[in-house]
């Protein structure tokens, strides 16, 4: 059994490593290496959580990095988007049945849509989507994983063959990454494109 002291030494432990990590990526890993970025952002997390859903068992091999979309619905059962030409709302939802703890990837938004915001859901990420975002989930999320809501004043005029899509992070092009819940880096994500049509 853990002391309370002890937990509260381990998480101090956590939080002095984080500050010097912290350091050390601002100067070198957010051009060199975004991947040692997410491994670190998920370490962290891990080492500090009290959630108990994060110490369910993994499944066993074979281990899918999953599939990162854009969607009209939390659930991200809908890829189909609608250019109304007024504010609408987006969801960045990783569907990954084998489990993460967390990703990598980027957003390529079709000419004439003007992002208003870009909310990710959990409280650890470092990057854009335009160019690359990395996030840590807190735990080992399974299923339909809500990754971030998007805001966008949409253009009224989209053309056939409009698509939103997810692409691998700007600075690590070979593919989209993803942390598994054993913490082993995945390289095979896929990325899905949600086309949009009008009313």
């Amino acid at each position: 059994m853990i002391s309370a002291r002890s937990h509260s030494l381990a998480l101090v432990h956590c939080a002095l490593i984080w500050e010097e990590v912290q350091s050390k990526m601002n100067k070198a890993f957010r051009i060199i290496c975004p991947v040692c970025i997410l491994l670190v952002l998920s370490l962290f997390i891990a080492c500090s959580s009290d959630n108990p859903a994060s110490t369910r068992k993994p499944p066993e091999e074979p281990v899918l990095a999953g599939s990162i979309g854009v969607y009209a619905d939390e659930e991200g059962t809908d890829p189909n988007l609608v250019d109304t030409g007024g504010t609408v709302v987006f969801y960045v939802v990783h569907d990954v049945a084998n489990g993460a703890t967390a990703s990598a990837f980027k957003i390529e938004t079709p000419a004439g849509w003007v992002r208003i915001g870009a909310e990710v859901q959990f409280p650890l990420s470092i990057g854009d989507i335009d160019d690359g975002i990395a996030i840590a989930y807190g735990t080992c999320l399974f299923d339909a994983v809500h990754v971030m809501t998007l805001t966008y004043q949409s253009p009224g005029n989209s053309p056939s063959g409009t698509l939103f899509k997810v692409l691998p992070h700007s600075v690590w092009p070979e593919g989209i990454q993803v942390v598994d819940c054993r913490n082993n880096l995945l390289e095979n994500g896929i990325g899905k494109e949600s086309p949009v049509s009008l009313p």
